[in-house]
């Protein structure tokens, strides 16, 4: 979408928009740094649903995806002190949630995780009224999961979060180019695997 068309708020030219919660208050960094809990509800709630998409790509299983992203905030709490006004909340958010990821068994747990905030009503598909597009969204998760962890995380990143190359690359501990590497093969291998599912 260009988001230099009218009636959209104005943007940088040739960039993506700017998510509200990629800009935190500074006011709001501080009284969660001074342990407000209110100013936790505020500054991570409008993050959550990223969280929750990208977690249930990680995990493949909606209660596992639950727990993580609770972990994740569970974290972020007790390591608020390095987070950086300036910097982009949610990346900070992706980056904690992607090394819990990879290892499964810091956070994985029987009992219940302690849930800091509700998890969002996010639907994994769409409604049950829309089957062919119930059928593509089926399909199209088995084509992601079909790739590999990295190009499967790069390429929802990109697709989904509309992160560019450069904080897919940090995101992932590589560079742009690498990132831009693999999008484009995810996105190939995802194409050639649904491309009779695409035809009218």
């Amino acid at each position: 979408m260009d988001s230099r068309g009218k009636g959209l708020e104005p943007t940088p030219p040739a960039t993506r928009p700017t998510l509200p919660q990629d800009t935190p208050d500074p006011e709001l960094v501080a009284r969660l740094r001074s342990g407000d809990p209110g100013a936790f509800q505020l500054l991570v709630r409008p993050v959550l649903p990223s969280l929750l998409r990208l977690a249930r790509r990680l995990t493949g299983d909606p209660h596992w995806a639950d727990d993580l992203v609770q972990e994740t905030l569970v974290r972020a709490v007790r390591s608020i002190a390095s987070f950086r006004g300036d910097a982009s909340l949610r990346t900070w958010l992706f980056r904690i949630q992607l090394r819990l990821a990879a290892q499964p068994q810091r956070w994985r747990r029987t009992d219940p995780a302690t849930a800091l905030l509700d998890p969002p009503d996010v639907p994994a598909h769409p409604p049950e009224d829309d089957p062919r597009a119930r059928e593509l969204a089926e399909r199209l998760d088995e084509a992601m999961e079909r790739l590999t962890p990295r190009q499967r995380t790069a390429l929802h990143l990109r697709a989904v979060e509309g992160l560019d190359y450069r904080a897919i690359g940090a995101l992932l501990d590589t560079t742009a180019g690498a990132a831009r590497m693999l999008v484009l093969a995810a996105r190939r291998q995802v194409m050639q695997r649904m491309g009779r599912h695409l035809l009218p």
